[in-house]
Order: C-alpha cells, then structure tokens, then sequence
C-alpha cells in the first residue's frame, strides 16, 4: 500500500493575504516576494479561495519560494515530490527537499524524513537516522513523533523494548490531545508498563480518547466502569460505552452488551435487543456469540426473534456495525504514519506444533484466517509457510515449511482423558510484550466440556493469553490431546456472575482434530505416534523442541 503524505500547510501567512486580491497575490509572488509564493501555492493546491485546484502551478510556486530557503514550502515540495502531486513522483528528490527543510527544524520536515530512513525510500534505510529525526520533531513538540517514538519503545519495533521511553512519549502526546497516545498511556497505567499501576490515571486517559472517538479507548472505559477499577463499578456507564464501541465494529463490546440486556445489567433486561447484539456480534466473527444467541431463542417468541432480525437488517445499512472497524477522528495523515511505522509488523502471532518430521504444523485455524502471508520461526530461523487446509468449525489449520529432520509430537486420541487429568501448554503469548522465549503453563481438565457444553472442547485451568492460541495441550507423558482455542471473556461472566474468572480456558479436543486430519490421506499416513516419553520433564523438554512461532500478516 502506497504512504501517501497530505499537505499539512501552514496558514500563518494565509491570514495576512485574506484582504488581498487574486491579482495583488500573483503580481506579488511574480516578484519574488517568497511568503507570497507559499500561499499562492497552497491557494492552487487547495483549489480555493477563487483559484481551481492545479497540482502543477502548486508545484511551481512551492519551487519558487522554497529555492528562497522557505522552510515551508521545502516541506510541501517534499510532499509533492513524494505522492507525484504536480511532478514525478521521485523519492530522492523528496528527501532532498525534506532535508533542506529538517536542518532548519522544520519539525514536519524532521518527521518526513525520519519516515524516509525508516522505510528506506530515497535514501537507504537507516533506523538510527530515522530516530534521531523523530527525536529532533518531537523535541519541538510535534505531536505524530511524539506518539510514534512511544509505539517504536512500546512495541520493541527497530529499537530496544523500553517501557520507560514509551511512557515519556507518550505521555508528552497525550497532553496535547493526541487519542491515540492517550489511549497507549492508559494502557500503560493500566499494565504499570514504564510507570506504577494505576487504574486512576488509566481511566483518565482512557476517558480523555474515548470522548475523541477511539473504539478501543471506548471499550476499554466500558471495561473499566464494569470492573469498578479507577472509577466507580457502574454498569450503566459501562453500557454506553460499550455502545459507543459496538457501534463502530467493536464486536467484543457487541458480544457483551448481548450479555448486559440479557441480563438487564445496565440497562433494561431486553431479549430483542439482546438477541440483536448477539446476532451482530455472530456476524462479525464472535464464536460464542452464537451460542448465547441460540440459547436466548428459547425464551424468545417468534415475532421477538423477528423484531430483532429487522434491528439488524437496519444497522446493516449504517456504517460501522458490519463493516471493519472505523478508524479513530485522525487525519488520513496521522492514519498513515501509523500504519507505516508498523508495516512489516505482523498482525497477529500464534503458536503452532510441528506433527511430522518434514515440516506440517497444526495451529488454531482463528489464528491464520483472515493472514495474506504466514510466517513461521522455529530454532532461530524464519520460513515462508503455506496454508495446506483450515477448517472454521473445528477451529484447526495445517499449515507447511520446507525442511527435513524436525522434531514433531504424537497426537493421540483425546477419548480416554479425565477431570482433573494433569496437562500443561508451551506457547507464545504476546511476544511483543513478553519476549520471544518460550512460556511454560501447566493446569488440569476441570471439565470433559466447553462453553455452553460444546462436546468438541476442554475446559482447562492453564492461564494463556493472546499469543497462546494454536499450541498444544500435552498430558504428562508428552502426548498432545487438545490444541488451544479461547479463553473465557473476563468481563462477560463478571456481568453474568459478579465476579471475574479465573484461568477458564478452552482446548479442542484431540480427538476432532485427528478426524479433521483423515480428510488429507497423505499427511495422515505421516503421523506418526512415537513412544511416550519417560517422565514430565523430558515431555516438558519435547514438547518445547516442537512448537513455533506463527506470525500473520493481513
């Protein structure tokens, strides 16, 4: 996807030209008068104020006034240059002008030249260059550097992972209304990630986005009102909230908000309105939405279940219910710089299992679904894998690398499990949080059971977070019996029993995934089921040679 950088103009002198005509602008600029020259030029790019928008004269009145040294105009002939507005496109002459810009510290220019060396475009890439750019904008206050240098440190993305450097960042961001630092530094409150826990300051901040229009700000303010962390416990505040997300795509905040009129937890106990948000959260992917919504239609007449199909059919044709989620009140600017600062950043990562020695690998298919490219590591190496099958109602996928010799773990058959079976998982949870060490978690079965009694699924005690999904759940002897899928949403059962969960988590059961598996013959005669191992370490030790890394790419 091509970066594209608007012109951002500066209007100081815009404001002094409003009482001069047309005719008195033009002769002015004519005659070299450089301020003149930027606002006849930002006049034809516009294609206001009396002038038809013209990239071509733009381009030449930039040139004009930025050969006069005009740091302004270098900037916007920068920008020219870049998109190909009025001229080539030509990212050497870009950087050229965005120097000339940048070593008179112009902070847009320090920005856009930093975003060059950080891609590499017209110049080659260099990260130290680029951060010593963002570091020079944002000294000037420019809040874009500001918020990209705090994710860069957030995220560990092309420098050290470092809390501390993200929280100054943001923080100094946030404080000029930035929402999307806002948001990142309540989430930092939130985590005591580079500064102490506090659930005050979370909320805060949490706030001060989510009135600027940031869904997951949104969402999390509503989290954070149902927990009663930071902020009074007050459900009905946490529903609005949550509606405000839910109406921009946020399907979490619609899968609970079924739960809230389920339950008149908030809100008025309402089964039509309850049943709509089910039904919308359904069709934007929620796995369980499904479930409550097919246990609600019991109670339910079927002019309700009617009613609430017409809800749907009505939002439908609103923006932001169905469709992918909006993007929070930026500039298509700001939008960009994001997305760019993390281009080549996976979207998703997942944990997966080698289960043959040439290189098929088993994950949880919710995991890769919706991936364009799939990677894997595995023992310091990077591959390119391919999707061999997935299967959205088992939750499973089989995905391949090109190797040989590679150790692999035996899948057995999950029929002969019992409650409190000891079992344990090796994954990768949030590696860009925690680091791309493998975690060792061990539980037991605590029901023969899923959600809603899905026969296909194990409860289970093992604590896993974003990142787990798609390891195996292994039993003492070093034998897989389940693969992990979901956990249970923490604040969706605080609704339902006052009380939030703990470690009630979901694993497929082996069983489902080796019937999956028989409709591939050829990989199904490549299983292979070794002897099992000779005590819980060396299953622990097993298990960790075989599983990898799996990373996503939309």
């Amino acid at each position: 996807m091509l970066f594209v950088i608007l012109v951002v103009f500066s209007f100081s002198e815009v404001c002094k030209a409003t009482s001069v005509s047309i005719e008195e602008l033009l002769n002015k600029a004519e005659s070299g008068d450089p301020n003149s020259q930027l606002v006849l030029a930002q006049k034809y790019f516009d294609g206001r104020r009396g002038i038809p928008q013209d990239y071509n004269e733009a381009a030449k009145w930039f040139r004009k006034a930025a050969e006069q040294g005009l740091a302004d105009a270098q900037n916007n002939l920068g920008k020219m240059y870049y998109n190909g507005h009025g001229v080539p496109q030509d990212y050497n002459e870009a950087v050229n002008w965005f120097t000339k810009a940048a070593i008179q510290d112009y902070a847009k220019a320090q920005n856009n030249l930093g975003l060059m060396y950080y891609k590499g475009e017209g110049v080659p890439q260099d990260y130290k260059e680029a951060i010593k750019w963002f570091i020079k904008a944002a000294a000037q206050g420019f809040v874009k550097a500001q918020f990209i240098l705090g994710l860069m440190y957030s995220e560990g993305i092309r420098v050290p992972q470092n809390y501390n450097e993200a929280a100054k960042w943001f923080t100094k961001a946030a404080t000029q209304g930035y929402a999307k630092a806002q948001f990142s530094l309540g989430v930092m409150y939130d985590l005591g990630q580079g500064v102490p826990q506090n659930y005050n300051e979370a909320a805060k901040w949490y706030t001060k986005a989510a009135a600027q229009g940031h869904t997951d700000a949104q969402f999390n303010l509503g989290v954070t009102y149902s927990k009663g962390e930071g902020v009074p416990q007050n459900y009905t505040v946490a529903a609005k909230w949550f509606t405000k997300a839910a109406a921009q795509g946020v399907v979490e905040a619609q899968f609970i908000l079924g739960l809230m009129y389920s339950e008149g937890e908030g809100v008025l106990k309402d089964y039509v309105e309850s049943y709509k948000w089910f039904l919308l959260a359904e069709m934007n992917g929620d796995r369980d939405a499904k479930k409550f919504k097919e246990s609600l239609r019991d109670k339910m007449t079927s002019n309700q279940t009617e009613e609430a199909q017409q809800r749907v059919n009505m939002l439908k044709k609103v923006k932001g219910f169905l469709a992918e989620r909006k993007v929070e009140k930026d500039s298509e600017e700001d939008k960009q710089i994001v997305q760019n600062i993390v281009k080549g950043s996976p979207a998703i990562s997942a944990t997966g299992f080698l289960i043959t020695s040439d290189g098929f690998i088993l994950t949880a298919c919710h995991a890769v679904e919706e991936a364009t490219r799939i990677e894997v590591l595995y023992n310091q190496k990077q591959y390119a894998a391919k999707v061999i099958r997935k299967d959205t109602l088992t939750d499973v996928a089989v995905l391949k690398i090109e190797d040989n010799n590679l150790p692999f773990l035996p899948i057995v058959s999950s029929s002969t499990v019992k409650i409190g079976d000891a079992v344990f998982t090796i994954g990768y949870p949030r590696i860009t949080l925690q680091g791309s060490e493998p975690k060792f978690t061990e539980g037991s079965i605590s029901s023969l059971s899923g959600l809603a009694n899905d026969s296909k699924c194990f409860q289970i005690s093992i604590p896993i977070q974003p990142g787990n999904s798609g390891g195996p759940l292994v039993n003492e002897k070093g034998e897989v019996i389940g693969i992990i899928v979901s956990s249970l949403n923490d604040v969706a059962i605080l609704l339902i029993t006052g009380s939030v969960p703990q470690n009630v988590n979901y694993a497929l059961k082996s069983s489902f995934v080796l019937s999956f598996m028989e409709s591939m013959p050829d990989l199904s005669k490549k299983i292979i089921i070794p002897n099992s191992v000779k005590d819980r370490t060396a299953a622990i030790e097993k298990t960790g040679k075989s599983i990898v890394v799996i990373l996503g790419y939309e």
